[in-house]
């Protein structure tokens, strides 16, 4: 799917979206470490949500990668926006970047500030990877082909 494709359809899901269903989510904290679980309950409902549905795709092997999929986008609790600020951002941050600034700047950057995040919260490396390189092509991560594929299905 194109980056374009993407964020419309997160936008679309994030309007609607009113948090991840308690079973699922009762799921995923299971597979998270405590300082996982914290970050996880600092994202916005519709993060919890999108969070959720990118740990049960199908194209993931294992836990592992469940996790990863779940937390890419931690983060964003970073820049604390709303979707209408995102969307703001993501349109100042592709024409003019070097205008981001506080909040908006940290939403940009949130790959770089959730893989940080994850890292002092004891995440697998997978997780702390895949946080820092979610926004690549697979073909441009660092992780095995199949692995970065199946975390991108996931996204």
């Amino acid at each position: 799917m194109s980056a374009g494709a993407h964020l419309v359809r997160r936008f679309s899901q994030s309007l609607a979206d009113r948090g991840p269903d308690p079973a699922g989510e009762a799921w995923l904290l299971g597979l998270l470490n405590d300082a996982e679980a914290q970050l996880y309950r600092q994202m916005s409902a519709a993060d919890r949500s999108h969070s959720l549905r990118s740990a049960k795709c199908p194209a993931l092997a294992g836990d592992d990668q469940r996790v990863a999929a779940a937390l890419h986008d931690v983060g964003k609790i970073q820049a604390g926006l709303g979707t209408w600020a995102r969307v703001g951002a993501t349109l100042v941050g592709a024409l003019f970047p070097s205008a981001l600034l506080g909040r908006w700047a940290n939403y940009r950057e949130h790959p770089r500030l959730g893989a940080a995040m994850l890292r002092e919260a004891g995440s697998a490396e997978l997780a702390v990877v895949w946080a820092a390189e979610h926004h690549l092509a697979p073909r441009n991560s660092s992780l095995p082909g199949e692995v970065a594929a199946a975390l991108a299905a996931a996204d």
